[in-house]
Parts: C-alpha cells; sequence; structure tokens
C-alpha cells in the first residue's frame, strides 16, 4: 500500500526521511512534494490553497490508481483533506484512510494566525520553541530567513482556505478518519483534534502521542506503531469492501450541520491541553 506523506507549513520532504525504514515493507512511502517547491525554482508558486490542491491532484492523479492512505502533519494535513476533496468531485475514489497529524479540524481556523503580524525574530523563536528547526541551524542565518518567509507563505496558504465552502459545508468524508495529536503540543486542543469527526462518515480514531508539534520525532516508536496499525486496519477495510455486498450509500449531510459520532481515543486524553485562542 502506498503512503502519501505531506509536510507542515515551511517544511520539506526531508520531513519523512527515515520513515520507510521504521515501517518496512507494509507501506511505500511517498513523500509528497508541493507544487511550486522544485529547487529549480521554474514551478509556479502557489499563493491559494485551492490552486495548490488542484495542481496537486493533476501531479499526483496518475499514481493515485492503486490501494494508498494519505498522511498529513501540521498544514500537510489540510492539504491531504483539500486534496482527497477535489479527488472526489472529480469522480476519483478516496484514500482507504485519511491521516492527520498536529492540525485542528478543517472547519475551524488554522493555528499561527498572528505570524503576519510577528518580526522575523520572534518567528524564530517560535520555531525553535515549538521543534521546527533545531538550535544547531540558528549559525546559519541564511537559511533561517529562508524558512521563515516560507513559513509566512504556508500559513497564508492555509488561511486562503477559511470560510472556503469546500471546506466548511462538505458532506463527510466516506473514509475513515484518524488523528495524531502531541499531548504536549501547544496549536492544537484535544477539542479541536476530536472535531475532525465532523469531517467522516466511516468513524474517527484520536491517538494521543507524547510530544509536542512534531511528535513523530520525539516519540518515533509509539508513533511509528501507531501508523502501522492505522495502515493494517487500512487494507483490512479495502478486503471487506471488496467482498462486500452492495448497500445504499448513508444521506449526504452537511459536515457541521449534522451530528456525527465522535472520534474514538487510543488512550488516555490529557487534561491539561490549551484552549484554543479566539482570533478576531
Amino acid at each position: 500500500m502506498k503512503l502519501f506523506c505531506f509536510h507542515h507549513a515551511g517544511g520539506e520532504v526531508s520531513a519523512f526521511s527515515g520513515w520507510q525504514r521504521a515501517l518496512g515493507p507494509e507501506a511505500e512511502v511517498v513523500p509528497v512534494r508541493l507544487p511550486g517547491r522544485d529547487r529549480t525554482g521554474r514551478s509556479p508558486r502557489y499563493r491559494d490553497l485551492t490552486s495548490l490542491v488542484r495542481a496537486l491532484a493533476d501531479d499526483l492523479g496518475p499514481q493515485l490508481s492503486g490501494k494508498h492512505v494519505f498522511y498529513g502533519h501540521s498544514m500537510g494535513a489540510l492539504v491531504a483533506y483539500r486534496l482527497t476533496r477535489e479527488r472526489l468531485a472529480r469522480g476519483a475514489p478516496p484514500p482507504e484512510r485519511l491521516l492527520v497529524g498536529a492540525f485542528p479540524a478543517p472547519h475551524l481556523p488554522p493555528p499561527l494566525g498572528e505570524l503576519e503580524s510577528l518580526p522575523d525574530i520572534d518567528v524564530v523563536r517560535l520555531l525553535v520553541g515549538s521543534g521546527g528547526i533545531p538550535d544547531a541551524l540558528l549559525d546559519a542565518p541564511e537559511w533561517v530567513r529562508r524558512k521563515v518567509v516560507l513559513l509566512r507563505a504556508d500559513i497564508r496558504i492555509c488561511e486562503s482556505g477559511e470560510g472556503d465552502r469546500t471546506t466548511r459545508n462538505a458532506v463527510p468524508l466516506p473514509c475513515p478518519v484518524e488523528v495524531f495529536a502531541g499531548t504536549d503540543d501547544p496549536l492544537l486542543s484535544v477539542a479541536d483534534a476530536a472535531a475532525w469527526s465532523a469531517h467522516t462518515q466511516q468513524g474517527c480514531t484520536l491517538h494521543s502521542v507524547p510530544g509536542g508539534h512534531f511528535f513523530p520525532r520525539e516519540s518515533k516508536e509509539l508513533f511509528f506503531a501507531g501508523l502501522r496499525a492505522a495502515l493494517a486496519r487500512a487494507g483490512r477495510r479495502r478486503d471487506q469492501a471488496a467482498t462486500a455486498v452492495p448497500h445504499s450509500a448513508p444521506r449526504s449531510s452537511s459536515a457541521r450541520g449534522s451530528p456525527r459520532e465522535p472520534c474514538t481515543s487510543t488512550s488516555r486524553p490529557r487534561t491539561h491541553w490549551p484552549a484554543r485562542s479566539k482570533r478576531n
């Protein structure tokens, strides 16, 4: 099974270095380079979520004909969700499972919206504090400057999806959603992680993983164990669907206007997750 991986804001495909080794033969890890991010600088940069996702659907389309799963981390979670919606709109099948990490449900405001008003030095402090860049790289100021510019651009892309009907009022997805969240992530509350349940007709599972925003680096063994289990469930669902008796499709309903089953938690939820800050 192919596991397509979408990186965080300001990130690169190197974020998934070592994932193939960690997962072994259970999955073919496919790190996705977002359109406009090639090293030559020749491809166009995208400034809004809709055009980026459409370009991504065009680029990846031929690779998505077989059995596959999406995992998106932080901004990548929103990209993976919107790519799933774009493919459904084109009449293409969804992934066997949508796996998302470190990002609130897509009908909620994305984190770090205050970045626009922060000076570069405060953005750097935020990156270091959240684990986005290691302290050692602060000695490479030009690299840090490029990282800050890219992060700001990616946050603007995330915010361009706010209020979009595709995100806010769409029919819930016809595939299960599994949510991974760091127990000490300052950018994500438990309520905002669990709110992904509004976006699926097929069940939502919430995995609490020790660590902060970049918990896959901090709790590798636990995270990859959870990821392998999710991939196994995706494989079983595919096999069951192939032998199931056809049945009527569920009735369409609004993601925000219809009650859905809450996310099932795989571990004891923490009690000290921060409340989501309100933005004007």
